[in-house]
């Protein structure tokens, strides 16, 4: 009797350990079983980054770079003739929309027998446009002379007959005289009047002495007159 109930308490007891051993497991599985998740081998999940070129709202930015600005057409430029009292009276170029400030200072400045009241060195430069610019002293020119450099010098009319070069100031007329650079219609009376009252120029250095008439003029023509008959 004692041997077959010992056999039924170890029974007992290895149907409990086994059970606690199923209980283990299951409760092992239950709260490990569905954590870990294998990735297969060789495959790697990467998850995209936001472009550098969307915005804040996620759409794509748009491309809002402006295209290249063309190369500015070069100014136009205009030629104009500058004589009177400037240092060196000839043809120049410039660009269109300069004032008669800038065109001066080509020709080297005023001299200082220049009248610079009487010019309007603010105003335009316009093309082919003969600006003289006037001395101090000068005789006042009639309205719409050109001795204001501020308003182009109307054309001269040509000479009846072939001027002789070099010019002789002591028998050229008026139209000869005028073909001088610097010597407009003005000047050309003033050296005839000059002659007639004071007589002839004993040498072409002599007619600084007519009224208007500068240094700058007389190197400017220097080499155009003359006091010798041909």
């Amino acid at each position: 009797m004692a041997t077959s109930g010992t056999k039924r308490l170890i029974a007992i007891g290895m149907s409990g350990a086994v059970a606690l051993s199923l209980l283990c497991v299951a409760a092992w599985m239950i709260f490990n079983g569905g954590t870990d998740v294998d990735e297969p081998d060789g495959i790697q999940i990467i998850v995209p980054e936001a472009s550098a070129e969307a915005d804040t709202t996620g759409s794509p930015k748009a491309n809002t770079s402006a295209p290249a600005p063309s190369p500015a057409a070069p100014p136009e430029q205009i030629t104009v003739y500058v004589t009177g009292e400037v240092i060196r009276p000839g043809v120049y170029t410039v660009d269109q929309g300069e004032r008669l400030d800038a065109v001066l200072r080509l020709a080297g400045g005023p001299t200082e027998d220049a009248d610079l009241n009487r010019i309007n060195l603010a105003a335009y430069a316009s093309d082919a446009t003969h600006y003289d610019i006037p001395g101090a002293g000068e005789p006042a020119a009639p309205t719409g002379s050109s001795v204001d450099a501020s308003a182009p010098k109307a054309p001269e009319s040509a000479p009846s007959e072939a001027c002789p070069v070099p010019v002789n100031i002591n028998t050229a007329n008026a139209q000869c005289l005028e073909t001088l650079p610097g010597i407009g219609g003005v000047r050309a009376d003033s050296i005839v009047t000059h002659r007639e009252q004071e007589g002839p120029f004993a040498s072409p250095e002599a007619i600084t002495d007519v009224p208007g008439i500068g240094e700058g003029i007389f190197r400017g023509i220097a080499e155009m007159i003359t006091v010798a008959p041909r």
